[in-house]
């Protein structure tokens, strides 16, 4: 089984608990074994950096959120190396 890692930006507001639910959901749904949660802010020094080295270290092969925008412009950057899993259904494959 491949692992994951759960990402929530707390910028994005949202209820704490519901958010992790919906990062469990997805890991079952997707058949992820959840490796870890990583929360982010506003305040978070280099968040892209942050989320990728995180995803490494688990041997993540994915990073789900409750919605795209918890990656806010780290998106991007971060769906060329690891597949991205929203659970509004977005899924985006690492290139």
């Amino acid at each position: 089984m491949s692992k994951a890692i759960g990402l929530i930006n707390t910028s994005c507001g949202g209820d704490r608990a519901l958010n992790e639910q919906m990062i469990r959901d997805l890991a079952h749904r997707h058949g992820y074994e959840l490796a870890g949660l990583l929360t982010i802010t506003e305040n978070t020094y280099m968040p892209t950096t942050q989320i990728v080295h995180t995803a490494v270290t688990n041997d993540a092969a994915a990073i789900l959120a409750p919605l795209l925008e918890h990656f806010g412009v780290a998106l991007r950057a971060i769906a060329g190396v690891r597949t991205v899993v929203a659970a509004d259904g977005t899924l985006t494959r690492a290139r």
